[in-house]
């Protein structure tokens, strides 16, 4: 079953099968997250970085890998699927299409192609992916993560520079403690953890809408007397 946006949040807020950091709530939509572009994306033709001046240049005809800046951790009851957002695709970049693992745990690598003739450009910090998450039947039977953690195994191919390098090492967005630690503590959790209150008192005003309580007091009604009926029969 998809997760729209009232499922990712609910999910979010009790941390047992989602976690993002940074998370940014303006980027949390329908359906779906957008996720950012990083300052770390290289170009497959070179194995050279992509970024000058914070901005990612995807040439023509060729591919670059981008990392996003979100670390996601999902549980063995989640699964995902990464999508191009309309804005860029429309541009010209070819289609991405990848899915997110049960019990992932990372920043994600994600293939841009260029199969036109002019240079495009995303920014650092541009949302240029969506991922949408799903709930799995049953858990995934996997007890280990079959991919390493972010990636650094196919980030290494690239010529990374010492900074990039350490960034990769670092524990925090490769475990689930890690990321779901930093998104606990960041001001977009809180923001989002007094969101919650605010969807409960959603769900109590609208059971106080009179057309929908005159409606669930008609069915109570309906259905006790089905009840006295019944019994009444039976004897």
């Amino acid at each position: 079953m998809l997760l729209s946006n009232n499922d990712i949040k609910r999910e979010m807020i009790d941390g047992k099968n989602i976690c993002v950091h940074p998370l940014k709530l303006d980027n949390i939509k329908g359906s779906s997250i957008n996720l950012t572009a990083s300052k770390m994306a290289w170009r497959v033709s070179d194995s050279e970085s992509a970024v000058v001046d914070n901005v990612i240049t995807v040439p023509p005809n060729d591919t670059v890998c981008i990392y996003t800046e979100e670390a996601i951790w999902v549980s063995r009851r989640i699964g995902g699927t990464y999508h191009p957002r309309v804005s860029l695709v429309s541009k010209g970049l070819g289609h991405i299409s990848t899915t997110l693992d049960p019990a992932w745990a990372g920043v994600s690598l994600v293939a841009v192609n260029n199969p036109t003739k002019d240079d495009i450009e995303i920014r650092v910090g541009e949302a240029f992916v969506s991922i949408m998450f799903y709930y799995l039947k049953t858990p995934s039977a996997l007890n280990i993560i079959e991919n390493v953690p972010s990636r650094p195994d196919i980030a290494r191919r690239f010529n990374l520079s010492h900074e990039e390098d350490l960034f990769l090492q670092e524990q925090w967005h490769r475990t689930n403690d890690g990321i779901s630690g930093r998104m606990l503590r960041s001001e977009e959790y809180q923001r989002l953890y007094h969101d919650k209150t605010k969807l409960k008192r959603g769900v109590l005003n609208f059971t106080a809408n009179p057309l929908v309580s005159s409606i669930i007091g008609g069915l109570i009604t309906t259905i006790i007397g089905g009840i006295i009926i019944f019994l009444l029969g039976m004897n």
